[in-house]
């Protein structure tokens, strides 16, 4: 299913039929499958060998007896030159088109942070900083759970309750920051607060009695040590668990992780200041294409990442430390670092001394866990690489995968890690590498609550009323998922507002906003077949109608009201895409949403307001008649809709059907006006007056695909204004 996901989208025009794109300027964003996206960065992989083949050959000519004329020598090298700038270039457009901002990411924890809050009895103001910064896509996805925890630790354990927090002199708010940045070839992520911070006493102690450490041992170990043990399965300082956290998984799920982006975790806290865990993570490539570094040990090749490169020196053999004539070291910029022998490290049969006479190759090397020298036979070259993963029945120690060197020649590149673990006789599944997802998501289920038991498909809802049937003659399963996945951006967005709104609870033009995005999915809803659902948004819409007349104010409850609706929301979508029946039944929200609702008296919608009514145009509307009347590329068009009996309610396919128009043109007038038909005053026809750059053919051909097909149109007509 990865393979089908989308890197970016636009919505504009989605639903027309070919013949028709959508007027105005051209669009610079399109839908792109992962799958393609990934076929295409192989390509240039190998791309990249090839230019690396054409430059050794072309190192090899200049170098040898060859009769080529100086001319012919030239043009290779050019030849040379030119591919490895195309390859490095290809290499870098398609890693920038996998770039997504993780805003995406951090916005889905402004819910998460206000439920925890509210059901800890927490006061949190939570601050995002960064949003914008570029990461790859498949890396903001697979920090989300990581970070989800974090936030989770840092709610429940890291924050005090107001009144704590009062009696040690501060504000009764804590602050939450999640930031991210960019700096030196890596990704930064970071959850800060201003809460507790660690107890380094606590921590040991808590060593000590769950057999972590021998009581010596925790006395020790350095604080950046103390600080780790909190990321060992199993370990918690915790004195009781809650539904949110305090059972000692989950932070070394976070580790592992992180680490196997190829990232660490920093921490920095002081006691009662608060805590900070920062997620270092290397700016990866999707297909493992990375410089690095050929070395020979031997007979045998192999490739060093260049970022776990420290220097490359000749030493002399007096120049090596002998500890009990077995432990060798060198003195590398006043550090004693470990050496050992590449080849005998990896098969346990080092070079002979006489390989190395007087003159010893030496790589350092360096990682998260330590700095080592290696003997070599001999550095080779700088070069790109495409990394070859080993597969999951393969286990060799001290290798990360394979590659093709320069003359399709086989090698092997070595993973800096699990080297320096090798060195001192330890295994990089010390550290706890196994992945625990699903203890990760047993708790995930009850830190945000799992969604109440839903009837069956077509079972009778709360308060007696019918079952919901989907349509007998229900769209098809692409057309349902496009449906729903509009429903879920639309979500997300809705969601955003209305934090946005919190902060300014007088903005009316943003409730309008919101307003809209609750009718785009209550029509939603309503077209896949689930019309409770809808009538559910239609109740919401009725709040939102109150506070657009002022008659409700914008306060916590409110808002309230509406995140915890969408949240429900959510939780449907999955229930339906997951092939489960679905009805809102929630009875707190419900009630909650009896208490706000605004008791509606329809008026009587005219069927004469449509068959003899006339376009009344804005003074914008006029304008925007005229402007497009005078312009050779548009046409004006007036257009009649008879909408025929439907499952739904008929001012809603209105709606939508506006809705699709304004994929095709410019809206300019409806009759009755969209104020009415928004508020459920629409007819079974409808007048839409719009500009557009397409033909008479092409707006018919959209309403014969499009309208009649998915809204029921039983006739309709198109004249154009001449």
């Amino acid at each position: 299913m990865n393979g089908d996901r989308e890197v970016a989208a636009s919505t504009e025009a989605k639903d027309a039929p070919k013949t028709v794109t959508a007027p105005g300027p051209e669009l610079d964003r399109m839908a792109v499958k992962i799958s393609h996206l990934d076929r295409l960065l192989g390509l240039t992989g190998e791309i990249i060998i090839s230019a690396s083949n054409i430059s050794i050959l072309q190192r090899h000519l200049s170098t040898s007896l060859s009769n080529l004329d100086k001319n012919s020598l030239e043009m290779i090298k050019n030849v040379a030159l030119t591919t490895n700038r195309i390859s490095s270039d290809l290499h870098h457009l398609v890693m920038d088109i996998r770039m997504v901002p993780i805003k995406e990411t951090f916005l889905r924890f402004r819910r998460l942070v206000r439920d925890l809050a509210k059901k800890r009895g927490r006061q949190v103001d939570f601050e995002i900083v960064g949003e914008d910064t570029l990461v790859d896509k498949t890396v903001a996805e697979r920090l989300y759970e990581p970070l989800a925890h974090q936030i989770r630790n840092a709610v429940d354990h890291g924050l005090e309750d107001p009144l704590e927090r009062k009696h040690v002199g501060k504000p009764p708010t804590g602050q939450l920051v999640l930031t991210a940045y960019k700096k030196e070839g890596f990704t930064y992520v970071s959850v800060s607060d201003d809460g507790h911070g660690l107890d380094e006493t606590r921590i040991r102690q808590v060593a000590v009695e769950k057999g972590f450490l021998p009581p010596s041992a925790a006395q020790a170990i350095s604080a950046a040590e103390c600080w780790n043990l909190i990321m060992q399965p199993g370990f918690s300082t915790a004195t009781e668990a809650t539904e949110i956290s305090g059972r000692g998984v989950g932070m070394d799920v976070v580790k592992s992780t992180v680490e196997s982006l190829g990232g660490e975790i920093i921490i920095d806290t002081a006691k009662g200041k608060g805590s900070t865990f920062t997620y270092k993570i290397p700016q990866l490539s999707a297909v493992n294409i990375t410089d690095a570094l050929i070395i020979r040990s031997g007979e045998s090749y192999y490739a060093v990442p260049i970022g776990n490169v420290v220097a490359t020196q000749s030493f002399s053999l007096s120049d090596v430390n002998t500890t009990m004539e077995a432990t060798e070291s060198i003195i590398y910029l006043g550090s004693i670092v470990p050496l050992h022998d590449l080849r005998g490290l990896l098969t346990g049969a080092p070079l002979s001394d006489e390989e190395f006479r007087d003159n010893l190759p030496v790589i350092i090397i360096d990682s998260k866990n330590g700095r080592l020298a290696l003997k070599v036979s001999e550095f080779i070259r700088p070069q790109k690489l495409v990394l070859i993963p080993l597969p999951e029945i393969f286990s060799v120690r001290g290798v990360a995968g394979t590659t093709i060197l320069g003359g399709n020649q086989l090698g092997m590149v070595l993973d800096p890690f699990d080297l320096i673990a090798m060195s001192s006789g330890h295994s990089k599944d010390d550290v706890s590498y196994q992945k625990r997802a699903s203890i990760m998501s047993v708790e995930d289920e009850a830190a945000e609550g799992q969604a109440a038991p839903t009837p069956a498909a077509g079972a009778a809802p709360a308060g007696d009323q019918p079952a919901v049937q989907r349509p007998a003659e229900a769209m098809d399963e692409s057309m349902a998922e496009e449906f729903f996945v509009e429903i879920s951006n639309i979500l997300n967005e809705a969601s955003e507002e209305i934090f946005q709104l919190e902060k300014d609870p007088e903005n009316i033009k943003r409730v309008n906003t919101i307003f809209r995005y609750f009718h785009s999915i209550k029509g939603n809803f309503i077209m896949t077949g689930y019309t409770n659902v809808g009538t559910f948004v239609h109740e919401l819409e009725t709040v939102l109608d109150r506070m657009r007349e002022k008659e409700l104010k914008v306060d916590k409850e409110v808002i309230d009201l509406l995140l915890d609706a969408i949240k429900n929301m959510e939780q449907g979508m999955a229930e339906i895409r997951a092939g489960r029946g679905y009805e809102v039944h929630d009875p707190e929200l419900l009630a909650e949403l009896a208490r706000y609702k605004r008791t509606e008296t329809k008026e009587k919608a005219s069927q004469d307001e449509v068959d003899d009514g006339l376009f009344h145009l804005s003074p914008l509307g006029t304008i925007l008649y005229f402007s497009k009347l005078i312009t050779q590329k548009n046409k004006i068009y007036q257009s009649m809709f008879h909408i025929g009996p439907s499952f739904q309610e008929t001012s809603l396919v209105g709606y939508l059907i506006i809705k699709r128009i304004s994929l095709i043109g410019d809206l300019i007038d409806t009759v009755p006006s969209l104020d009415k038909i928004e508020r459920g005053l629409g007819t079974d026809k409808i007048k839409v007056m719009f500009a557009s750059t397409h033909s008479l053919d092409d707006v018919n051909a959209f309403c014969e695909k499009q309208l009649k097909k998915f809204y029921n149109v039983v006739e309709y007509e198109n004249l154009p204004i001449d």
